[in-house]
């Protein structure tokens, strides 16, 4: 072992010392964490905001799922957005009875379905929009399990 090792490990060991008496002294980390934060995150000292950064977690940016997690937002996004337009509509016409509304819609809606541009892609639409929706769902079901897992709240099975 080096001299410079050894120097390293003395100073880690002190420092170790220093933190636990630190720690003894103030009872709760409420009471604690003021002293810390001006001290060492707050400091605009080179060599302490380093030493801070060595010990803060870093979690790398989560790049797997992000484009399939995209894709289904922007789909709900534009479903939502033109469901909203077309519930906007009948107030802009004057339509105030639930029934005027009801005519309203059936009335647009209804000639599409029977010979419009959606009456062929309907089958195809509705299978792309849930399949869409479903895969957005399970990638942002997936990255809850994993922020649950790094926050150490894991289910355990029961044995029975």
């Amino acid at each position: 072992m080096s001299t410079d090792e050894k120097g390293g490990e003395e100073v880690v060991s002190r420092l170790t010392l220093d933190i636990k008496a630190l720690t003894l002294l103030y009872e709760t980390d409420e009471e604690l964490r003021p002293i810390i934060e001006k001290s060492l995150l707050e400091a605009q000292d080179e060599h302490a905001m380093r030493f801070v950064s060595l010990l803060q977690k870093r979690r790398p940016p989560e790049r797997e799922g992000s484009i399939p997690m995209a894709v289904g937002e922007m789909v709900l996004a534009s479903f939502l957005t033109i469901v909203g337009l077309a519930a906007f509509v009948p107030v802009v016409n004057g339509i105030t009875t639930p029934q005027q509304w009801l005519d309203y819609f059936s009335n647009a809606i209804a000639p599409s379905f029977s010979s419009g541009p959606l009456y062929q892609g309907a089958p195809l639409l509705d299978f792309t929009f849930a399949a869409l929706l479903l895969l957005g769902a399970f990638y942002s079901l997936r990255s809850a399990s994993k922020n649950l897992k790094q926050a150490g709240l894991v289910a355990e099975p029961s044995g029975n």
